[in-house]
């Protein structure tokens, strides 16, 4: 059996001498530590020393060794426990290394662990019968699995103050800063505005109705920061709407600049030479990166959980950091029973949060960042209306109030009205992205959170401007930038309805 009779002993005497570093080790120490198929003597001693330490009592191996004999327990081969604990008193250990020794001791234990759940899990599929799905039959071995692995991230479960640490945090930053926190995306305007929209164990939602290109955004925009980052893997979960070959072709439509239809019929090789070069140059761009395509249509959340679990720990490793893209929020196929529809598509919500927030992690951190869709309701419909007579905030999110709540950046996507690009300077492209929550920002706070003051004095809350065009989407300013492309080329406003009138050209 796994187990170190002589570390067990180590971190006991550790404890006996040092026994204000138990403090630290507490949160991920305890008596299943202790291996005792064939001794309790270690374990009981911890669980006494547990017990005093625990209530700020002072303790010496004196009162260790009375406190365990009063329990009555008879140990095996006659130890003399007197002379046991003194031995164990007389070890020379410094405290600098008990929290090696704990971690050491703690591994045993994930190794014991391991291996019944594998124990376990040899018996559960065992005993299931053959008619048993094949879903069924992995989400068995990965439940009792992930239920395993999800014992032994080390962290507190108790409450800690923030101001313990706060200054050692904060100076060890500033002693080696960054320019980034989180993952920047392949648009500046975005980026100075409202920071990264890909931060480990955040979700970003952009809202959109359908047409209007929430899944190129999304694809786009996690596959070019994935680039930004040495080809960062990134897991794209379609929910049952598009293809492995429609996702590919949009892929390479994107980024080769060559039309969709030419690459669906295969015309591209009869489309000249110049775009047979652009395609085959797409080719070499390529061939370092990575984007994950699964169908997770008709499944339920947990098995979507499961899956995103077993991919990460199989074909990212642990300690690795990974984004996750999933098309889209809308509810599943499981049976709503006594539920309503938004208290499912809220409970997927903070399932998918606490799975990149609190599952997967390494050493405390989250790996995982996520950027997902969802539909808007009626009231973001654009169609035919005018700029004035639509609506941008969050009552346009559709399904459940969660998606706000746990969402770290909330993004409205829309195609600009017809009276809008008629009436703006050419060149601010065909889509508006509006945030409409964020949770932190870039370095331009001012800019991002106080109203754009137009030439005529009036004033309209930001946005920055899209083109999208052949799936590939380009970032074309922000509406300070408009302004001040409408100030440097003697661009008017029209006084009845504030939109851009050029300059007569005589």
């Amino acid at each position: 059996m796994i187990y170190s009779y002589e570390c067990e002993q180590q971190l006991l005497a550790g404890l006996i001498k040092h026994p204000k570093i138990y403090s630290e080790i507490a949160t991920f120490i305890s008596e299943e530590d202790f291996f005792s198929q064939s001794s309790l003597v270690n374990k009981t001693i911890f669980c006494v020393l547990r017990q005093s330490l625990s209530a700020g009592e002072q303790i010496d191996e004196v009162i260790l060794s009375e406190r365990v004999q009063s329990l009555g327990i008879s140990f095996e081969d006659n130890l003399n426990l007197s002379d046991y604990i003194k031995a164990l008193a007389m070890r020379k250990v410094s405290a600098s290394s008990l929290m090696d020794t704990a971690r050491e001791l703690k591994k045993l234990t994930v190794k014991r662990g391991l291996c019944d759940a594998a124990t376990d899990i040899v018996e559960k599929i065992t005993a299931l019968p053959n008619t048993t799905p094949y879903d069924e039959i992995v989400q068995s071995a990965d439940q009792i699995y992930n239920d395993k692995i999800n014992l032994y991230q080390e962290g507190s479960d108790a409450p800690e103050n923030i101001f313990e640490e706060m200054e050692q945090i904060i100076e060890a930053r500033g002693n080696d800063p960054v320019s980034e926190f989180g993952f920047l995306g392949p648009h500046d305007s975005i980026n100075n505005l409202y920071g990264s929209l890909l931060r480990p164990g955040n979700i970003t939602v952009l809202v959109a109705r359908s047409g209007v290109g929430k899944t190129q955004f999304c694809m786009d925009f996690c596959t070019k920061t994935s680039a930004k980052y040495d080809n960062l893997t990134v897991l794209h979960l379609d929910n049952g709407e598009m293809s492995k070959e429609e996702i590919m072709n949009r892929q390479c439509a994107s980024m080769s600049d060559v039309p969709l239809n030419l690459l669906e019929t295969g015309q591209w090789r009869q489309a000249g030479a110049e775009t047979v070069k652009k395609v085959r140059d797409t080719f070499k761009k390529i061939k370092n990166m990575k984007f994950f395509y699964y169908n997770v249509g008709g499944m339920s959340v947990d098995s979507m959980i499961n899956t995103v679990r077993r991919f990460y720990y199989s074909s990212v490793g642990r300690g690795n950091k990974m984004i996750l893209s999933f098309d889209y929020i809308k509810t599943t196929f499981e049976k709503f029973n006594t539920k309503s529809e938004w208290q499912v598509v809220g409970e997927m919500v903070d399932k998918f949060k606490r799975l990149v927030q609190k599952d997967i992690v390494f050493e405390g951190e989250p790996m995982i960042a996520m950027m997902t869709s969802v539909q808007s309701n009626r009231a973001g419909i654009v169609g035919n209306r005018n700029s004035d007579a639509l609506v941008e905030d969050e009552s346009i999110v559709s399904l459940s109030d969660r998606i706000i709540q746990f969402s770290s950046h909330l993004l409205s996507l829309r195609q600009k009205t017809t009276d809008e690009l008629q009436t703006e300077p050419a060149g601010f492209g065909s889509h508006r992205l509006t945030c409409l929550k964020h949770r932190h920002l870039g370095p331009e706070v001012y800019r991002a959170l106080n109203p754009i003051e137009l030439p005529d004095g009036s004033k309209k809350k930001n946005f920055i401007n899209l083109e999208i065009s052949n799936f590939n989407i380009t970032d074309k300013g922000d509406l300070q930038d408009m302004s001040d492309h409408m100030l440097l080329n003697n661009v008017e406003l029209e006084p009845d309805n504030n939109f851009f009138r050029a300059p007569e050209i005589s």
